[in-house]
């Protein structure tokens, strides 16, 4: 499946039936972000923030953006912002990643993954 493909299938997402939980975490996802992680072999990204955000107590807020960006190299950048104009609290540099996405952001709120369009 290419990039356009993808992201057309996570725009059926609006709402969820199911919620899943991250191992080790206090954090529960949708229906579209099991989307995304099945699409997209991602996974890691969520249990990573999940237990990231579990055990540390300052990036623990009712509303994060999580954005991931990849470059040409693989390399990723990933970041959490408290609204969309805000600096990011927090940001993580990936070596390496094959996140087929160039580009996406899902929101974090009152401790569910969410796509935008479920939000």
């Amino acid at each position: 499946m290419n990039t356009k493909q993808i992201v057309t299938q996570l725009k059926n997402y609006i709402g969820t039936e199911h919620y899943y939980k991250i191992p080790f975490s206090n954090y529960i996802y949708t229906d579209g972000i099991k989307g995304l992680v099945d699409l997209c072999s991602c996974y890691w990204l969520i249990s990573d923030i999940g237990i990231l955000l579990t055990h540390n107590k300052k990036l623990q807020k009712p509303f994060l953006i999580l954005n991931i960006s990849v470059n040409k190299d693989n390399n990723a950048l990933i970041t959490l912002r408290e609204d969309t104009n805000e600096k990011p609290i927090y940001i993580k540099e990936v070596e390496y990643t094959d996140f087929i996405l160039k580009e996406y952001e899902f929101y974090i709120c009152d401790n569910v993954m969410l796509l935008k369009n479920e939000y």
